[in-house]
């Protein structure tokens, strides 16, 4: 009777133990994430270290895993087609940059919130003269964008019909075709653009104008072969990733890594002269 009663309790205490070790077993201890290497302030490499990126979303990565008690690693991989390749393939557990579209759903999950939206502007000379309250303003003016920047398919028809739009190869070149105005306006992202436009020391000669052309969102995305991707995680990310929308932290470290950008693109200025 003795031996029932302690099988019974070994039984009950193995039967509450096992929702916790069944978690403990299926929790990753390490991710790997990438994304585009040259895309400040939301990735770009360390030039410190040129096999890892730092910016916003490295940080709020970070944060996300020690929160989750995860050691995650943001590794350079190339440039964005090559990242997407590599978290395609599970090589990469996750993207770090990934815009929602419909054929990257039978690829990755989608983490929800997003971590911020993404929004492409026009850029047009400091001066006034230009009447713009929505994009249908752009119609019979010049237009550049860099060649390889990724708008919807909405936005791409919409152009192809009303706007008169002009690859160029940097964004450095089309905001000195700006000012020197061989170009009425430049579409770009906004806060990636704010980084160069800061260090090419045009800020004063330029302004965005609002409300932007177009707006996506950036997610974390993890891959469906990564041996990482389990309910659990999915889970974790979308609550960790909700509270962090909700105290504005995604905001706080585009802000910041804005001016940690610009800090290193002065010493790296200054460095020949020394």
């Amino acid at each position: 009777m003795e031996f029932g009663i302690r099988l019974k309790s070994a039984l009950l205490l193995l039967a509450l133990a096992s929702p916790v070790m069944a978690v403990a077993a299926g929790k990753c201890e390490r991710l790997i994430a990438t994304g585009a290497a040259d895309n400040p302030p939301f990735l770009w490499r360390d030039p410190q270290n040129p096999k890892r990126l730092i910016g916003a979303n490295a940080d709020l990565l970070k944060q996300i895993g020690k929160a989750l008690e995860v050691k995650v690693e943001l590794l350079y991989s190339g440039d964005a087609g090559k990242a997407l390749d590599e978290v395609r393939s599970g090589r990469v557990d996750m993207l770090a940059d990934a815009r929602l579209v419909v054929q990257r759903l039978d690829e990755m999950d989608f983490v929800h919130p997003a971590i911020a939206p993404l929004q492409t502007v026009a850029w047009v000379r400091n001066e006034p003269g230009f009447l713009y309250s929505s994009r249908e303003d752009l119609a019979g003016h010049s237009g550049t964008f860099v060649s390889g920047n990724r708008f919807d398919s909405e936005f791409d028809a919409f152009a192809s019909q009303k706007l008169t739009l002009q690859p160029t190869a940097a964004l450095s070149q089309a905001m000195q075709q700006l000012v020197a105005g061989s170009t009425d306006y430049v579409l770009h992202e906004r806060y990636s653009a704010l980084a160069r436009i800061g260090t090419l020391g045009l800020m004063d000669k330029v302004q965005r104008l609002e409300p932007p052309v177009l707006s996506q969102d950036m997610h974390l995305a993890v891959s469906h072969n990564s041996a990482c991707n389990d309910p659990w995680l999915r889970g974790q990310l979308a609550r960790k990733m909700t509270e962090l929308r909700a105290a504005g932290v995604p905001e706080q470290l585009l802000v910041s890594n804005l001016e940690r950008w610009k800090s290193q693109q002065v010493g790296s200025a200054k460095t020949p002269q020394q």
